[in-house]
């Protein structure tokens, strides 16, 4: 395992996956497609899952060659080794508990034997954790998912080839814009963020660090680096990709 103080994803993921240009790469959970940009612009060939219409929507706008579907990381809609990679980035404890392990499965089916499938997944500590949790705490979902790649990788379904922790370091002007920030990755979030607006004031300002023009939380997340193995037989037809 790396342990690293700081690190970019972007550029770990460039890294891992090297060479991108022309690599087929699913984002899975794309949201508003920040990644799916930022692997398209260094010359990857990028597809995006996401539930939300409206996010994919952006996205696309965003991303116009991206190939964008509507759906759930369960059952995806991409074909049998369609894919080089697949990439859950803060994404899979967003699956339903119950569902992780056939999410994971599904992500190998679509990469194909010796393909690649990375999950990064924020841990549930760091001051950026802290503070959130005032208006929705992770800890179960993000241990489960955890749980869900154990026990991919006791099934078979994929091995480790690397897992790397690194922090998130993220700047804010002030407690306003790390409670827009919170509500921007989930807009459920508004109502309880608003209710607890003065506490979580306070543990912001308490647990950032200070520094000129702002304030500095820290986030780390752990990187696996997972592998099908070429004795795999992930089950599962659905639509080719693009």
């Amino acid at each position: 395992m790396d342990i690293r103080p700081a690190g970019d994803t972007v550029d770990i993921l460039e890294k891992l996956l090297a060479p991108l240009h022309g690599r087929r790469i699913l984002d899975i959970g794309c949201g508003r497609g920040s990644l799916l940009r930022a692997l398209a612009e260094r010359g990857a060939s990028v597809a995006g899952l996401d539930p939300d219409e409206v996010m994919l929507e952006v996205a696309q706008t965003l991303v116009p060659k991206a190939a964008l579907k509507q759906g759930c990381a369960q059952l995806l809609p991409f074909g049998d080794a369609s894919m080089h990679a697949a990439i859950f980035l803060n994404s899979l404890h967003h699956v339903p508990v119950p569902d992780m392990l056939q999410a994971l499965e599904e992500a190998a089916r679509v990469v194909g034997k010796g393909g690649s499938v990375i999950v990064v997944e924020s841990l549930s500590e760091g001051s950026f954790f802290d503070t959130l949790r005032l208006i929705e705490d992770e800890t179960e979902v993000r241990q489960a998912a955890q749980d869900a790649i154990v026990r991919a990788r006791r099934r078979g379904i994929v091995g480790e080839a690397r897992r790397i922790e690194y922090d998130r370091i993220e700047s804010f002007p002030d407690a306003a814009a790390f409670m827009a920030r919170a509500v921007a990755i989930d807009p459920s979030r508004e109502q309880r963020a608003l209710a607890a607006q003065g506490k979580l004031i306070a543990r912001f300002e308490a647990l950032s660090e200070h520094e000129k023009g702002g304030y500095v939380l820290h986030q780390p997340l752990r990187l696996h680096h997972l592998k099908v193995p070429f004795t795999a037989k992930p089950a599962g037809t659905s639509a080719m990709f693009g």
